[in-house]
């Protein structure tokens, strides 16, 4: 059995208990809030068995909800994304966060109602959320958010690992780039934050060579290819400087084209995995052109073409790699100058 506990506090001092939180915790994990200045903090711990509670984790983003709700929320979302003032975008932001800590995130202590932290219940009923797996068909009156038969939710998620020794100068860093552009950031809080989660190291050939945090992040995507956003340059400016500055290692599932070049010489086992894969299959049965590109094995999984780094396909090195007809231009980041990313210009 397990034990949760959500604890909000101002992130004045994230980077120092970032390095050490994982160790408090068993299962602890951090939701930074930038733009609000908050970071969650989830004490979660093994229990006694014996301990009262049938606690279950039925988080609100990963159950099935009325679709009307869900179209019209997406609707709002591209009419905030595309206003330029953001002043509006970070208030609905700020009220979905409301919305979450009131429902304890969709934590119950008896599998339909919350009363209290902390939430205690069995190991499978807390790990997890998965709702949606079983909920009803019912003609669309209800529908999980991201079901393609309904225009709902649509989003870019990145992820990827910091040696947990560098996590406090890439939180200081992230920080700086918050204070200069804070409205930026209303993305993440919409999403109830950027999750850190911690992450062993392990032999695995593509395990992580060092003990890490993850850093997981999901924000606004058009459903329209091209589409530049006012804000993804300071979002790409931040995973920029996790992959180059801080030597982060992608996700290999959550990340856009860009982020995989380069990904394997990260990982010092690499010529040892190559080598198993093609004794156990030296004839690519299990290969595909984008898995031989991301694992460096023949091409680049970056794409050169108009619009590519609004789609994250490439790093922009020229102008038509953004959207210069709409004001999008290839520009050096904010903190991380070495950054190459599509920045709105305004006409004077």
């Amino acid at each position: 059995k397990r034990s949760v506990t959500f604890v909000t506090r101002d992130d004045s001092d994230m980077a120092e208990k970032a390095a050490r939180w994982g160790d408090l915790h068993e299962f602890g994990d951090m939701a930074w809030l930038p733009q609000l200045r908050k970071v969650i903090y989830r004490e979660d711990d093994r229990v006694a068995i014996k301990t009262v509670g049938d606690g279950l984790n039925d988080h609100l983003g990963f159950r099935s909800n009325p679709t009307a709700p869900l179209i019209s929320g997406r609707v709002t979302m591209e009419l905030l994304e595309k206003n330029i003032n953001a002043i509006a975008r970070c208030k609905a932001a700020n009220a979905t966060v409301s919305l979450f800590e009131t429902v304890a995130y969709g934590f119950t202590n008896n599998g339909s109602m919350f009363t209290g932290y902390p939430v205690v219940g069995f190991q499978h009923q807390i790990q997890a959320s998965g709702a949606c797996l079983g909920s009803q068909e019912d003609a669309l009156l209800t529908s999980c958010a991201w079901d393609p038969r309904i225009r709902g939710t649509f989003f870019y998620t990145n992820g990827y690992s910091i040696a947990l020794s560098r996590v406090p100068a890439f939180i200081a860093d992230m920080q700086q780039l918050r204070d200069r552009s804070p409205l930026s950031f209303c993305g993440i809080d919409a999403s109830v934050g950027m999750l850190l989660r911690y992450v062993k190291a392990s032999s695995a050939y593509l395990g992580k060579p060092e003990d890490s945090i993850d850093f997981d992040i999901s924000y606004y995507r058009s459903y329209s290819k091209g589409e530049p956003n006012p804000h993804y340059d300071v979002l790409d400016e931040l995973q920029q400087m996790a992959l180059h500055k801080y030597s982060a290692i992608p996700h290999w599932g959550k990340n856009r084209n860009f982020a995989f070049e380069g990904t394997m010489a990260k990982h010092p086992k690499a010529d040892k995995f190559l080598e198993v894969k093609q004794r156990y299959d030296p004839d690519g049965i299990f290969s595909s052109e984008w898995s031989d590109q991301v694992l460096g094995i023949n091409g680049s999984p970056a794409i050169f073409e108009k619009h590519c780094a609004i789609e994250g396909m490439c790093i922009c090195s020229d102008d038509s790699h953004c959207a210069p007809e709409e004001g999008y231009y290839c520009l050096p980041g904010k903190v991380y100058t070495d950054a190459r990313v599509c920045s709105f210009q305004p006409a004077f």
